[in-house]
């Protein structure tokens, strides 16, 4: 007797946060197929960056978003950081299994410690009633005094999206600390008084010299308070005893151990909610 199984094609998944039309519609349910031979061509293309990377991969499975048939790279690219990072999970689960296995480089001592991931149990927080990804405030602890002598100490920030982690691509190899300073600059929509075109001048000078803690409080509205699937992991070290914290990066979720550097060309995401330095590799 043969029994026949109907193959599903289609999963569906409700975005953290979701893409704001031109008409204020948000479209947060996501139909999403499997990844074929043509998503996995993008991972050997060495021509396309992170952010360009992810964008395709997700236009090539994404089959509907909300009221959207059909959405291309150019939707993607507008949708939040948070939201294509939730995808890729997604079709990383349904493409190849809830099970990932993961080698992280010991800080202390040099170990590769493997892991094998759930990513079934990734937590996930969706945009909460009266959140606004747009007008995210923040207190710094310290702020920034001009030449003036004005202090400022608050900056309004909004999440990042597709189309900044494109924009910031070409300089991450070079120089990642820029690529995510420049990025972070993109997402700082008011810094205390500053005119917006000294902002924009002077911006990336005025982040180096804010001190450590008040860029870590940037970071952390950006990534570990936003909404999104918390990819930060808690490493225990066998050999050496040393326990760190790294970030899955999604760049990497597609790349088989055996592929190498081939695959993906060890590019990193640039965005504060992936990994913007040392990750995990699968």
């Amino acid at each position: 007797m043969t029994v026949v199984v109907e193959q599903r094609q289609e999963y569906e998944f409700d975005l953290p946060i979701g893409l704001r039309d031109d008409a204020g519609e948000v479209h947060r349910r996501a139909g999403i197929r499997k990844m074929r031979g043509h998503e996995e061509a993008l991972l050997y293309d060495r021509a396309l960056g992170p952010g360009d990377l992810v964008s395709h991969i997700i236009a090539g499975t994404l089959l509907r978003l909300g009221a959207l048939d059909d959405p291309g790279p150019d939707e993607v690219g507008r949708m939040y950081s948070a939201d294509r990072n939730y995808l890729l999970l997604q079709i990383r689960r349904i493409t190849l299994g809830d099970e990932m296995t993961a080698g992280y480089t010991c800080p202390g001592c040099g170990l590769e410690v493997r892991t094998v991931e759930r990513l079934d149990e990734i937590p996930v927080r969706g945009l909460e009633d009266g959140e606004d990804p747009e007008a995210i405030e923040l207190e710094l602890e310290d702020g920034y005094t001009d030449r003036t002598g004005t202090e400022h100490g608050s900056v309004t920030l909004r999440l990042p999206r597709g189309e900044d982690e494109a924009f910031v691509s070409p300089s991450l190899e070079h120089d990642s600390m820029k690529a995510a300073d420049a990025l972070t600059l993109r997402c700082i929509s008011r810094f205390g008084t500053l005119p917006l075109a000294e902002l924009q001048s002077y911006g990336l000078r005025i982040l180096r010299e804010l001190s450590f803690g008040d860029r870590l409080r940037i970071q952390r509205a950006l990534n570990d308070d936003a909404p999104g699937a918390n990819l930060r992991r808690r490493i225990h070290c066998h050999g050496c005893g040393t326990r760190f914290e790294r970030l899955l990066d999604v760049t990497d979720f597609f790349v088989p151990s055996w592929a190498g550097s081939t695959a993906s060309g060890g590019r990193s995401s640039t965005s504060p909610t992936t990994s913007t330095g040392l990750g995990a590799r699968s």
